[in-house]
């Protein structure tokens, strides 16, 4: 279980057994910071925490203000300034600043907040936009799923309406981020929201459950991605060999009606058998996903495309520039354990849009070369 589904499933039992309980929130970083925005933390009142908003720093004095919170009833904006060396007087000298949302988990009907919680639990993408409160104490949460209507109520119904535009049209990004910011309402000040962008768990499909394959489904599962193995073998392709995983026992003939890609699912292609391998790309280069890695060397995979092309089966660029092939970042890995890590970092990479260098020497860490480019 990932640490956002265990923060979720506290929340639920915290709520159901009537227990108070405050939910920390990294909602803006400036800088460099071991964890970016939405990542999360619940204090309950019985002083039990889940989840972490840095790498160990600040959770000590965000579960002392989180108690506050639970007491009082009344959500708090703290901000850390990294840079000083008065974090409780231990020199961390992390060079960046951090704002935490502290606010208390509501234990009555939420309608926007339980929507939130529903929708994650259903793993379909949404918004929680939140009014960062502060001194004057307006306040307000609206619920924004991608498919369906929005829920909740800001006061300002102007700020409501673009803050729904603005997340409907974030939510069809290929990596949404969550982040604050600012909008203006009619009165002409500015409004700081919160956009907690939740996106369902990435899917991995591979195809073929050979010795390699089982380390690459091990640690797909250990981030927390549904991970599904396709192969007729039933020997291989096994509970004991894969669990956490779904398995399917399908040939090429039957991938039509047995596997599903769509535009989230990142597919694999191991089967070392080179005809299998060819019938597989067949099917999932036409598909939506956005990352195709195939096992074996370039001169393989030309051989293979050849092969389909004399059958008449032409690929776009588009369709080609998805393929990943050989598989995996160049880490000089050589053991099935070292690919497998090599090749569910290329995945991450993809999924984050960075280039999976080197951070030695990089300007930014955490922002994409997109992005970085953009900077």
């Amino acid at each position: 279980m990932t640490e956002n589904e265990q923060i979720i499933q506290a929340i639920i039992s915290t709520r159901k057994e009537g227990i108070k309980a405050a939910l920390a929130t990294v909602v803006r970083v400036h800088g460099s910071a071991y964890r970016r925005e939405g990542a999360k933390m619940l204090i309950d009142e019985k002083e039990n925490v889940i989840g972490m908003v840095s790498g160990g720093c600040l959770e000590a004095d965000v579960a002392e203000l989180a108690k506050q919170v639970i007491s009082s009833g009344q959500p708090l904006l703290k901000t850390y300034d990294m840079d000083e060396d008065l974090v409780w007087g231990l020199g961390l000298g992390c060079p960046g600043t951090v704002d935490i949302y502290i606010e208390p988990v509501p234990l009555t009907q939420d309608t926007a907040f339980d929507l939130w919680l529903s929708c994650m639990i259903e793993e379909q993408p949404c918004v929680l936009a939140t009014i960062l409160q502060k001194e004057d104490g307006v306040s307000g949460r609206v619920f924004i799923p991608k498919k369906g209507a929005p829920a909740g109520e800001f006061p300002d119904s102007s700020v409501q309406a673009h803050v729904i535009t603005y997340t409907q049209q974030k939510m069809n990004e290929k990596n949404p981020k969550s982040e604050s910011r600012t909008f203006m309402a009619e009165t002409g000040r500015d409004i700081d929201i919160f956009i907690d962008v939740f996106t369902p768990p990435s899917e991995i499909i591979i195809f073929g459950a050979g010795h390699d394959a089982v380390p690459v489904a091990k640690y797909a599962v250990s981030l927390g991605w549904k991970t599904t193995v396709v192969d007729p073998r039933t020997y291989y392709n096994s509970e004991e060999r894969f669990p956490g995983t779904e398995r399917i026992l399908a040939d090429t003939a039957k991938f039509n009606d047995q596997v599903k890609i769509g535009s989230h699912t990142y597919v694999i292609i191991m089967n070392h058998h080179i005809e299998r391998d060819r019938e597989t790309l067949k099917y999932v280069l036409p598909s939506s996903a956005p990352y195709i890695g195939v096992l074996g060397p370039r001169k393989r995979r030309v051989r293979m495309l050849e092969a389909i092309e004399d059958e008449g089966i032409h690929f776009t660029d588009e369709q080609l520039q998805r393929m990943h092939s050989p598989i995996g970042l160049d880490i000089g890995s050589e053991t099935p354990e070292e690919i497998a890590i090599s090749i569910v970092a290329e995945i991450i990479a993809v999924q984050k849009g960075h280039e999976g260098g080197f951070l030695q020497g990089s300007n930014y860490i955490h922002l994409g070369q997109a992005a970085a480019n953009q900077s």
